[in-house]
């Protein structure tokens, strides 16, 4: 539909720059009316439309466009009435499963994310949209009965499982305007991340729900996001990866109850994406002292509830609490690989310094718990190609078992022909 399409909507209030809003909010912008398809932190109606679409049907008691994957918020549409509640949708059960489920109990007032299963009344039931805590039984238009119910991870869709032999990874930015589409990524990479995640609020998040945006649509990359991330897990044969964090969004879970909520907001995100493989600890960043055994119980939880689902992180090199962090993970099971960022700072892009550091980690982990972090431009701090090749030939014949590597990022390794992927990538796999 074209924005001009959808009127002002006289009875709902003008956006507001920074204002959170909920999937089903319905706001005017520049004399349009836009409804918001997903929880977002305030993003622009006219430029974030993986977030937001028009909106054609201004009334008191307005419903969500045709094809809107959004729905309204209690009070903005009736209920169902009895017998008039949408069916369950395919491969659901019509009945709640008796409560053999390991899911947290319904509690009300907490705001749920599509894909979230509670336990109510001794009964599992799936979010079918994002809601604030609407009753399971009396909301059925958000709620559905959950059928896979065991103390077995969930029945979602899987592609690969687990990591590759030797990894060759990749950090793919939302930020670029036309980015190469993710099944158009050099088929050396292996690995993809998609960067970043953020918690809402700002770090260190407000509740523990995080929200990712979609990268420039310049190329097709957006329109074609979902449809991507499957080819590439299930034709090409790549894992992709949420990347959360990044550059002053580190995050703190204080309490379960917070890391309840992020493990849900992932969830949420996985099942709008169509699935992914894994989550990267992306937070040392903003100098906020990990809460391990919370970040523990998050990762081994998403490893119970999506089937060889991959949790990384990539520490700073030299930082004794990263080590620290990534050496209990490991411990516990929690952590499939660190890979620590050799770039951006004084010496860290030296061959010497490089060696010496994975050495450290290597006795710290083991080697097939270690990913080198390459980052390659023309700037300060980074390594040329022809710098990075002797890096890798040297560490690798240290420690024939490491894992692999990463590059920080796609789009720069792009913009010089892959230098990256067709140089270190066959090193790696071969």
């Amino acid at each position: 539909m074209d924005q001009n399409e959808s009127a002002a909507c006289a009875d709902f209030p003008e956006w507001q720059d920074g204002q959170p809003y909920v999937a089903g909010d319905i706001v005017n912008y520049e004399g349009s009316a836009y409804i918001a398809k997903y929880d977002n932190p305030g993003f622009i109606p006219t430029v974030s439309t993986y977030f937001w679409e028009p909106y054609s049907g201004c009334s008191d008691s307005p419903e969500p466009t045709e094809g809107s994957s959004s729905e309204p918020t209690e009070g903005s549409s009736p209920e169902p009435t009895e017998g008039s509640s949408p069916e369950p949708t395919e491969g659901s059960s019509p009945e709640p499963t008796e409560g053999s489920c390991s899911y947290p109990q319904w509690q009300q007032g907490q705001p749920y994310a599509a894909g979230d299963i509670v336990i109510y009344e001794g009964s599992a039931y799936i979010a079918r949209y994002d809601n604030p805590g609407f009753i399971p039984t009396v909301s059925t238009y958000f709620w559905q009965p959950y059928s896979g119910c065991s103390d077995s991870p969930d029945d979602r869709p899987r592609a690969g499982f687990g990591l590759p032999e030797k990894v060759v990874a990749g950090y793919y930015p939302n930020w670029t305007e036309a980015p190469v589409r993710i099944r158009d990524i050099n088929s050396n990479y292996n690995v993809i991340y998609l960067f970043a995640a953020k918690p809402f609020g700002g770090s260190p998040g407000t509740t523990g729900a995080v929200y990712w945006e979609p990268p420039g649509d310049g190329k097709g990359a957006a329109t074609n996001l979902n449809a991507d991330i499957e080819y590439a897990r299930t034709t090409q044969d790549r894992r992709i990866i949420l990347s959360v964090g990044g550059e002053n969004n580190g995050m703190s879970f204080p309490t379960r109850a917070k890391s309840e909520t992020f493990v849900n907001s992932v969830i949420g995100i996985y099942d709008r994406l169509g699935g992914f493989d894994g989550l990267d600890w992306n937070t040392f960043e903003a100098n906020q002292a990990p809460d391990t055994s919370e970040m523990i119980w998050i990762s081994q939880e998403l490893k119970r509830r999506i089937p060889g689902f991959i949790i990384t992180a990539p520490p700073a090199p030299w930082n004794s609490r990263d080590k620290t962090f990534c050496q209990q993970m490991v411990d516990a099971g929690a952590l499939d690989y660190a890979a620590p960022q050799y770039y951006d700072g004084p010496d860290l892009a030296e061959q010497s310094y490089i060696v010496n550091s994975v050495n450290e980690w290597v006795s710290l982990l083991g080697p097939t718990h270690v990913v080198v972090g390459f980052g390659l431009s023309d700037r300060q701090y980074y390594m040329s190609i022809d710098e990075a090749i002797p890096t890798w030939n040297q560490v690798e014949s240290n420690h024939p078992a490491l894992r692999g590597v990463f590059d920080w990022e796609i789009h720069m390794d792009e913009s010089k022909g892959w230098q990256f992927a067709n140089g270190v990538g066959p090193l790696v796999t071969d």
